[in-house]
């Protein structure tokens, strides 16, 4: 059954009698309410606040601790969006000049599966992804420029092509190539190996998407993990039973991701906004823990992959 309707003051007349929450100024949170909803400002911050045995909040727990910490999530995305949406840009550059080199800028050459690892796991899902670039060379496209080259010149190239696509389905390109392309990639960007980059592309592709859907972003742990890297060892990240416990599936794992993918000039910005946004914002270590951000995190902008 659905839950009846609750005027905002019912909601906040609930949350300070029966959860105990303390509303110092009843109607800065009924603004505060009107412009964010209850659902994604309570729902979606509470447990941080919350007794998990009484199902109460802490004591002391103010409706302004919940919203500062729904601003600083905000803030959040907002950086970690803009700098993914560049190691996107990178990665999609160095993936279409590096096939268009090997293989030549026709069309009919990344529709051709000639260049893919075709097995039986994989021949559906390699199928599915040209099928996608079929389906954007025949449609009536909006994107002005697709229109322009096949109107003009018969041909879409990759480097055209790229534009596109999601980075979801870049990542499944790379994944699906012969060696050769995917490996010059991959020395465009500190060498990694084809596994580092298929997972930091994996990970980065649901970051991207909470980010850009305005999920709760800042504890959000993906099922998957990235890759050992140099940057877990040098930072002295602990273990337990051989697993990296920070900087694998967590927010810092994005962190290491874009610190591989960008260039220096990029991940100093990075860095910069990000530290700024912790200082200004002050979130507290509780939830830097939940973050995944190790104590020394710092350290990372001077650290060489």
């Amino acid at each position: 059954m659905a839950k009846p309707f609750k005027s905002y003051e019912d909601l906040l007349i609930f949350l300070q009698n029966d959860k105990d929450l303390i509303i110092e100024d009843f109607d800065a949170a009924r603004h505060i309410l009107s412009k964010t909803s209850y659902f994604s400002l309570i729902s979606g911050y509470k447990d941080t606040f919350k007794n998990p045995t009484t199902g109460k909040y802490i004591d002391g727990t103010t409706f302004y601790d919940i919203y500062r910490l729904y601003q600083f999530d905000n803030e959040l995305r907002s950086i970690f969006l803009k700098y993914i949406l560049i190691a996107e840009h990178s990665v999609k550059s160095s993936l279409a000049y590096h096939f268009s080199d090997t293989y030549g800028e026709d069309q009919q050459e990344y529709l051709s599966l000639s260049h893919y690892m075709v097995t039986g796991s994989t021949q559906k899902k390699i199928q599915k992804l040209i099928s996608i670039f079929q389906y954007q060379l025949k449609r009536n496209n909006e994107y002005a420029y697709i229109n322009h080259y096949k109107s003009k010149h018969h041909n879409v190239p990759l480097w055209i092509m790229i534009q596109v696509l999601t980075l979801g389905q870049v990542s499944h390109m790379f994944d699906y190539l012969k060696a050769s392309v995917p490996i010059k990639v991959c020395n465009d960007f500190n060498q990694i190996g084809r596994k580092d980059m298929h997972s930091f592309l994996s990970i980065m592709t649901k970051h991207r998407n909470v980010c850009a859907h305005g999920d709760r972003f800042f504890n959000y742990r993906t099922k998957d993990s990235i890759t050992d890297t140099v940057i877990h060892k040098k930072l002295h990240i602990p273990q337990v039973s051989g697993r990296y416990q920070m900087g694998k599936n967590d927010l810092f794992s994005e962190v290491i991701i874009l610190k591989y993918l960008l260039d220096k000039e990029d991940f100093r910005n990075f860095y910069y906004e990000l530290k700024n946004c912790l200082k200004r914002q002050a979130p507290g270590e509780d939830i830097l823990t939940l973050m995944g951000f190790p104590d020394n995190w710092t350290s990372i902008l001077r650290m060489k992959c």
